[in-house]
């Protein structure tokens, strides 16, 4: 007979197949993650493995999605502190998006749309809904006018911002510090520039 497993328990092995899954997305790389490691790493059997998540992109996909959920909230915190604008921004992008535990951090946007492209295309269409959504609610907490920072331009200085944040200390270590500090600041004179006055 088939051993029950209650909806407490089915919690448990998602969340840990969310925190062994991010800790393997750091070390590995999010294309060279396997369901064995996962599973391995979550001290479940494969086939239980299959009772969650239809595949491996399924499973790596939902904790990008969770991951940047948890961001988004941390974000919206900060917004919504009663400080200057840019100071809000700027303390955003540090202790968020630049966060040792981001995840930002360990996937790329071609990982993000390796994924995609291994997923159903309703995945696809619910990616573009949500960063629009996500992008149009951080610009309403700033009070920023969505038709004067350009969620394009924006997608651009965030990639930079990423490149760097995540390269090979390869000129220095203070050198990358100083690159990613004047690149936040310009990101949110950007960003403040065009809030409503």
């Amino acid at each position: 007979m088939p051993k029950i497993v209650t909806e407490h328990e089915k919690e448990m092995v998602k969340e840990a197949l969310y925190a062994k899954g991010i800790e393997l997305i750091r070390k590995k790389g999010v294309k060279r993650v396997t369901v064995e490691d996962i599973t391995t790493a979550a001290n479940i059997g494969k086939g239980s493995f299959y009772s969650y998540y239809n595949s491996r992109e399924e499973l790596l996909y939902a904790i990008i999605k969770k991951s940047e959920k948890r961001m988004f909230e941390r974000v919206e915190s900060i917004l919504s502190e009663k400080i200057k604008l840019k100071d809000r921004l700027v303390k955003a992008a540090k202790e968020v998006y630049l966060a040792p535990d981001s995840i930002v951090l360990y996937v790329s946007p071609a990982d993000l749309e390796y994924l995609l492209r291994k997923l159903p295309d309703e995945a696809a269409d619910w990616e573009a809904i949500k960063s629009n959504d996500y992008f149009s609610k951080t610009l309403s907490l700033c009070g920023i006018d969505e038709t004067k920072c350009e969620m394009d331009v924006l997608a651009y200085l965030m990639s930079a911002l990423s490149f760097i944040a995540t390269a090979d200390a390869a000129y220095g270590e203070p050198g990358r510090e100083k690159a990613l500090d004047i690149l936040v600041h310009s990101i949110a004179d950007y960003m403040a520039g065009a809030a409503k006055q």
